[in-house]
């Protein structure tokens, strides 16, 4: 039977208190245990006649946490909140006010719009989806060019993460109306034209990927949003920057293609491995007394200090180094987590397109 919707605001879940604590509810009156986990820790909740789990934390750091329940052993995500993380996985999100308000949250400001697009991709061979930012003010009629980011998700994303989770859009029309970066527009496609199969993954994945979405990127999606919108043509108005496998993205793309973008950005990427060697063989840009990839103006490669790919990235870079390629390493405390990505995207920005 169908819950009348009245039954379905007679409880509030998630509460957030004025101190930023947040009170956790969940409807399970057959349940004999329910626990929480939220901002890495595990509540306890507890039943009251009616069948209601209630718990609350103690006072949050301001910002978005993901949280889900465990009830009776089994996985899920709050039923009474809309907010969710879609991953492999989902989780449920709640946000936590900032005084002031964070660069993350809705503000009393000048917004763009975000275009759900699909384009044709003649090298994967079918429509591709990508979501576009366009900034506060994008008129197609007008002369205005805009510079262009080409921003990408992890392993277990889609091109919904960047605005969903990341709130990539907020972020832009905070920067922009705070005077801190010019106007941009940023496009944020899908990375995986191929396809993502269920069980354990072929060790060849990401090599395979990352080759189809370079070829993806630079022959159907590039001229997609040079016709569509009115971005800048040149590499001095175009950068590329992701999170996780979207950091590999952004480093095998742009090192191949170092006349076409003029920054990157690795967010907790995943780096090329192999020896010096196979990485010079992979991206010519790297060899030579005068190698290709220092026209880049930026190569920011930032990463949390708990993150499972630290290593990978530190080795990573130390080849950079002896290569003579100029980059920026920088670390954080943290680890692989929207957290510490919702932090790298303002700077990245802050970097490429700085208020003039």
């Amino acid at each position: 039977m169908t819950q009348p919707e009245s039954y379905s605001q007679s409880f509030q879940s998630p509460e957030v208190h004025p101190d930023g604590a947040v009170t956790l509810r969940l409807q399970a009156p057959s349940a004999k245990s329910v626990d929480a986990s939220i901002a890495g820790i595990t509540l306890t909740l507890r039943k009251d006649a009616s069948g209601l789990w209630e718990a609350t934390t103690k006072p949050l750091e301001a910002g978005i946490h993901d949280y889900s329940f465990t009830v009776d052993g089994t996985r899920m995500i709050d039923p009474s909140n809309r907010m969710v993380k879609k991953w492999f996985t989902l989780a449920s999100m709640v946000e936590i006010p900032g005084q002031p308000p964070l660069q993350t949250e809705f503000q009393d400001v000048p917004h763009g719009i975000v275009h759900r697009s699909y384009y044709q991709s003649t090298s994967v061979g079918h429509l591709r989806p990508v979501v576009v930012y366009t900034p506060p003010g994008y008129s197609e009629t007008s002369d205005q060019l805009y510079p262009l980011l080409l921003l990408m998700h992890g392993y277990g994303d889609d091109e919904t993460a960047w605005t969903e989770v990341g709130r990539a859009h907020l972020i832009v029309d905070n920067l922009i109306a705070m005077g801190e970066i010019q106007p941009i527009i940023v496009a944020m496609p899908f990375g995986h034209p191929v396809p993502v199969k269920f069980g354990e993954r072929p060790d060849d994945y990401f090599g395979t990927n990352n080759e189809a979405f370079e070829k993806d990127l630079t022959r159907d999606l590039l001229p997609y949003l040079e016709s569509t919108y009115r971005v800048q043509h040149d590499a001095d108005g175009r950068f590329i920057a992701g999170l996780s496998m979207g950091g590999g993205h952004a480093i095998d793309t742009g090192l191949k293609n170092t006349d076409t973008f003029s920054a990157i950005g690795a967010f907790s990427a995943a780096t090329p491995g192999g020896s010096e060697e196979e990485l010079v063989n992979e991206y010519p840009s790297l060899s030579g007394p005068q190698p290709s990839a220092n026209r880049l103006k930026h190569f920011w490669i930032p990463i949390g200090t708990s993150d499972f790919l630290l290593d990978r990235n530190d080795g990573f870079t130390a080849q950079l180094t002896k290569l003579g390629i100029t980059h920026t390493y920088k670390k954080t405390d943290g680890g692989h987590e929207w957290k510490l990505w919702r932090k790298y995207l303002p700077e990245f920005l802050k970097l490429v397109v700085p208020k003039s």
